[in-house]
């Protein structure tokens, strides 16, 4: 249960292929530009530190966390006094993943969330499905939530949603690498994914010339309420955490209502589908 505002703030910019310490260089300013404009949570797009090229050119660049880059990253966190989440490509046990490492104000490692749904046109780069959907608290000086991240094409299925909203996610964070964002199906399923969760969601995209930018920040009744251009620059949006339970209370979605002693089947994996080539975690 979140209580009071929190300012988020999205660092968008276009992660260029083969410029990691530019990419870096880049994304350290713009965070320093949302912390001097409020901002107490700062996202960047996901794998924004390398540009999301797969394959051994990804692998090449890819590093442990923690590792280099969120030793950065947890310097200027612990610095500016704020929480970042930085989108990277990690190497873990031999491994290609998706990565969002989420860093608390003193610097520390709150966790990592590796993209879950890797889908048919991204096996081919090596990268690994991630298992989890792990929520966090954020304590602020002005408001505290639970939030939890969907990387990309996590979206795409609403189960993503729908679990970190059961875990208790107030926002859901979506950093993204793709077109979509200018796409009205693509606008509507994350109208959808805020409105039918009762939850706030805050997407950030890779720039022009990467992507073509659009991050926007959605408001927990459906509407797009911020949204940039296709140029780097910032998203900043407070969310109200009590306008968001005082929602809650009275509503009829969300956790209001659900039958999940019906819903076996979601979980069934028999005559699930998964393309050949999924580079699927190890079973258990």
């Amino acid at each position: 249960m979140g209580a009071g505002c929190i300012r988020l703030g999205g660092a968008q910019f276009a992660g260029l292929h083969g410029q990691k310490a530019r990419n870096i260089q880049t994304a350290t300013s713009l965070i320093r530009q949302a912390a001097a404009q409020g901002a107490q949570i700062v996202m960047t797009p996901e794998v924004a530190l390398t540009g999301f090229t797969g394959g051994s050119a990804e692998r090449a660049v890819a590093e442990p966390i923690p590792g280099p880059a969120t030793e950065v990253f947890s310097a200027l966190a612990r610095e500016l006094d704020i929480y970042i989440l930085l989108g990277l490509s990690e190497l873990r046990d031999g491994e290609l993943y998706n990565a969002m490492a989420a860093l608390d104000r003193t610097g520390a490692l709150m966790g990592v969330m590796r993209k879950v749904h890797i889908n048919k046109y991204e096996t081919p780069g090596g990268w690994r499905n991630g298992s989890e959907f792990p929520v966090w608290r954020f304590d602020t000086d002005t408001g505290a939530m639970l939030a939890g991240v969907m990387i990309c094409y996590d979206r795409e299925v609403p189960e993503s949603a729908r679990l970190l909203m059961l875990q208790g996610a107030d926002v859901i964070f979506n950093p993204l690498a793709c077109t979509c964002p200018t796409e009205d199906i693509h606008r509507c399923l994350l109208r959808t994914r805020a409105f039918e969760n009762e939850v706030y969601i805050f997407m950030v995209n890779h720039a022009a010339p990467r992507q073509n930018g659009h991050s926007m920040a959605f408001h927990f009744e459906g509407d797009i309420a911020a949204e940039l251009g296709e140029a780097e620059g910032l998203l900043l949006y407070e969310v109200d955490l009590d306008a968001l339970e005082r929602h809650r209370a009275t509503g009829i979605y969300g956790k209001h209502h659900r039958r999940p002693e019906l819903y076996g089947p979601l979980a069934d994996p028999s005559g699930q589908i998964h393309p050949p080539e999924a580079n699927l975690p190890p079973a258990p």
